[in-house]
């Protein structure tokens, strides 16, 4: 008798629990995708990664591309520069960071719509799809946030943050929310990149080893398909009783199906 522990009901039900938690955690990894993505483009856009202070020489912010300066006549700032035209950009470090800033936020909304792809191709190649391009946005970004220091030498910079603002050196000046945030998503990118390769592993294995909806023992406790034949599910045998009137047709079958001894003679 099977052991009822492992029954095929107990079964159903411990990978209808698994799966339910499988797909918590994949919805919950598309969410912080889809997060991350519009925090990538903020920081992006936001001319707030360095900033003046209560001590600097002047009064204005920077971001990768734009800087931002008051103007005295309209009372605002009034921000110049263009991601789109890079000889508005101050120099070549801000330039370097423009880009590989802003093609780890287009990489990022590549990857929002590759969960489209869930519709049409199998979850386990799409999971790592979107896992490769969130490792290489981590890199991009990681690579932006380490040249983006090397352009403080900027005249324009030294204005703000007054004459001791150099390469990795933001003299008066202060380091603001924007820059934080893309500093913060690395790992975060980094992170969902490893979550989506290990759903994609899951995934792998649930496409593998489920068959037409049955679950066996050795799927639950991870022994080898060698080990199948003893967690196959029992399948009852009905056998057929003849009637009275069959009775004789019966016994005439049975003398002619019964199994003979390798020397010929009936058993």
């Amino acid at each position: 008798m099977m052991d009822p522990k492992f029954n095929p009901e107990t079964a159903k039900v411990y990978h209808f629990r698994y799966m339910r938690e499988y797909r918590a955690v994949a919805v919950l990894w598309a969410v912080l995708t889809m997060i991350w993505c519009i925090l990538n483009v903020v920081c992006f856009i936001q001319p707030q990664w360095i900033g003046d202070t209560k001590e600097s020489a002047g009064n204005g912010h920077f971001g990768v591309y734009a800087r931002c300066v008051p103007d005295q006549d309209r009372a605002r700032y009034v921000c110049k520069g263009d991601f789109t035209n890079f000889n508005t950009i101050l120099n070549d470090e801000f330039k370097a960071a423009t880009f590989f800033c802003g093609v780890s936020a287009l990489l990022m909304l590549i990857c929002v719509a590759a969960l489209l792809l869930f519709f049409c191709f199998k979850k386990a190649a799409v999971f790592v799809f979107c896992g490769i391009i969130e490792v290489i946005c981590a890199i991009f970004m990681f690579i932006a946030c380490v040249i983006y220091p090397a352009g403080w030498d900027e005249p324009e910079v030294q204005s703000i943050c007054g004459e001791g603002a150099g390469q990795y050196d933001l003299g008066d000046c202060d380091i603001r929310w924007a820059y934080i945030l893309a500093i913060l998503g690395i790992f975060d990118a980094g992170i969902l990149a490893l979550l989506a390769f290990f759903l994609a592993s899951k995934r792998a294995k649930i496409e593998i080893y489920s068959t037409a909806g049955t679950v066996t023992k050795s799927e639950l406790n991870g022994y080898s398909e060698t080990m199948s034949k003893k967690s196959g599910p029992i399948q009852p045998q009905v056998v057929a009783v003849p009637a009275d009137g069959d009775h004789d047709r019966q016994s005439e079958y049975s003398r002619y199906s019964q199994p003979r001894s390798r020397s010929g003679f009936q058993l």
